[in-house]
């Protein structure tokens, strides 16, 4: 079954440089969806350019070359290379873990909300269908019960202390908040971090943790329950 402009969306929304064959042929398969997929891609540049960090100079070249043969003669990319790519890209989220050196949690969320905290705030529209959410979560062994995940109005893949995690943008009574999933990071439970008119709540997880961040002027802690009971972490091979 072909994929709709909606649901493509969304996919690149969450994981722009995703270059496995499917994603390749609806993007190839009408110019709206090529269009979609060049908003996102300039996007992420512009947050790659605050972060003072390029992709990976093949990558480029191979967005390109796609972007620019006629759609009647585009080839799709081998599943290897896609996979080459995506990991490729990978590590552009790792050069800037180790540019920053993080040496604390409180570090990494004042540095990561301060690159992109206020932008992503905008790109939060309609909600994100639960299933498109729990997909994202699954590639980092995590899940998100239906509580949180109705609330969910943007997601995306992010870079935190130890690796790849999810920068959500989730819905309340006060306005968007946003929640940080960390895989693998320990936090101090409970720990409220404050920064530039905005705080953040910790929260430690089975394998991981979770910020919630918002303006001061926001009750974040009031979402800890919420979280904490529908972020399930460790859910593949558990």
């Amino acid at each position: 079954m072909s994929m709709n402009l909606f649901e493509f969306k969304r996919l690149i929304g969450a994981d722009p440089w995703n270059r496995d064959p499917k994603t390749l042929r609806a993007r190839n398969s009408a110019p709206e969806f090529e269009r979609a997929a060049s908003d996102v891609e300039a996007f992420e540049h512009k947050l790659q350019s605050a972060l003072h960090v390029q992709p990976p100079a093949d990558l480029l070249a191979d967005i390109k070359n796609i972007s620019h043969q006629p759609v009647q003669r585009r080839n799709w990319m081998p599943l290897a290379l896609a996979a080459s790519l995506v990991i490729a890209f990978g590590a552009v989220g790792i050069a800037w873990k180790q540019s920053h050196r993080w040496n604390s949690v409180e570090a990494y969320i004042t540095d990561h909300y301060a690159q992109d905290g206020a932008i992503l705030l905008g790109r939060a529209s309609e909600p994100v269908p639960a299933q498109d959410v729990n997909r994202i979560m699954a590639r980092l062994n995590a899940s998100i019960g239906q509580q949180l995940a109705g609330r969910v109005k943007f997601i995306k893949f992010c870079p935190t202390p130890r690796g790849r995690g999810a920068h959500m943008i989730i819905s309340t009574d006060q306005g968007p908040i946003t929640v940080v999933f960390m895989p693998e990071t320990r936090v101090t439970d409970g720990e409220m971090v404050k920064f530039d008119q905005m705080h953040a709540y910790l929260i430690n997880l089975k394998h991981g943790s979770a910020a919630i961040i918002g303006l001061s002027s926001q009750p974040v802690k009031s979402l800890e329950t919420m979280v904490r009971n529908s972020l399930k972490t460790g859910m593949i091979g558990a």
